[in-house]
């Protein structure tokens, strides 16, 4: 008798669901949490607001698009023998690297005394450049990549 652990496996689709949704989550996260620094607004903090929205639309279109396109590219590409895949694999090992760097340097950039101006920037930056890029995950596979069930 042997025993099996079972995978957590599920669908491709919704596995670039699930990564785009988290993508959105953290963005949202962060909209918030810059909203934050809002509440004594100056209009210098609502003008690193708008600027950061305008370089999280920036860095989602130049930079975080490709990351998006490379992670459904490896998605549709894992196991084609299989139908459903690990639910962990909506990202690469290295991403989960990437996200600890990230959160730590949240925290570190909050325990630090920056002014709130330039944090308004930062999350804005970030978290509207997480959101844009993350409604892409919704799209699904393009570019002549096989729409696996």
């Amino acid at each position: 008798m042997s025993l099996s652990i079972p995978e957590p496996a599920v669908s491709r689709k919704t596995l670039t669901r699930t990564a785009g949704s988290l993508w959105l989550l953290v963005g949202v996260f962060l909209l918030v949490r810059g909203l934050g620094w809002l509440s004594h607004a100056s209009v210098n903090h609502w003008l690193l607001a708008a600027a950061g929205l305008l370089l999280g639309l920036l860095k989602s279109h130049f930079v975080l698009s490709k990351i998006v396109r490379r992670n459904l590219d490896r998605i549709y590409s894992l196991s084609p023998h299989k139908e459903k895949i690990c639910v962990f694999a909506f990202q690469a090992i290295q991403s989960y690297l990437i996200v600890i760097v990230m959160v730590t340097l949240g925290i570190l950039l909050r325990s630090l005394s920056i002014a709130p101006d330039w944090l308004v920037l930062i999350y804005f930056t970030i978290g509207s450049a997480l959101i844009l890029s993350g409604l892409r995950y919704f799209a699904g596979p393009r570019d002549g990549i096989e729409n696996v069930k």
